[in-house]
């Protein structure tokens, strides 16, 4: 028999992690916070956040700090958490749309123990910002919902707004111009 692949979103217990929660149990929080910190992260990275991890922790904040007024199951929860993080996200862009740009920067801390594992993470966000560089802002936020945040087609299009056909429709012309910026590189080099 060929063991079957648990959906990260389903509980292994009885109760569902949105009802512990809502129990105050702190397992119940726990794991939402495992099984979605990872993909909010992913989210809100691949959107070109300044602080991803940041905007992970307010994601959940309020999330928890709402979840007596929540109703749904824990795949409701995920749309929701989404929800928030794509929120919090247009948030963030309008606020530096009307800073002006930064004169004075800090020097940089002295390198820390983890500064090769930063270092690593750094360029990986970057060539993920470079790949998606060529996407309009819609076929990127589409992209990274369904390939990074593993979302279905329903739950992206609840989340931005649109139809599941505009939603297929951006999904398609966004890896086809995915497709022909990797293989453009790839004749290049």
């Amino acid at each position: 028999m060929i063991p079957s692949v648990a959906d990260p979103m389903q509980p292994t217990h009885e109760k569902s992690a949105v009802d512990a929660a809502r129990a105050g149990e702190p397992k119940g929080f726990d794991d939402l916070y495992r099984r979605l910190a990872p993909q909010v992260t992913g989210f809100a990275r691949a959107r070109g956040a300044a602080d991803p991890e940041g905007i992970c922790n307010e994601v959940f904040l309020r999330c928890f700090r709402k979840l007596s007024s929540f109703t749904g199951d824990d795949a409701a929860f995920r749309r929701w958490a989404f929800s928030i993080t794509r929120n919090l996200l247009i948030d963030a862009h309008r606020r530096d749309q009307r800073r002006p740009d930064e004169i004075f920067r800090p020097p940089p801390e002295a390198a820390s123990p983890a500064a090769e594992t930063e270092a690593l993470a750094n360029l990986a966000e970057e060539d993920l910002s470079t790949l998606l560089a060529p996407l309009t802002e819609e076929q990127r936020e589409v992209i990274v919902l369904r390939l990074i945040a593993d979302l279905s087609l329903a739950d992206t299009a609840e989340i931005v707004g649109r139809p599941v056909a505009a939603v297929k429709r951006l999904q398609a012309r966004g890896l086809r111009r995915l497709q022909a910026e990797i293989l453009g590189r790839e004749v290049s080099s």
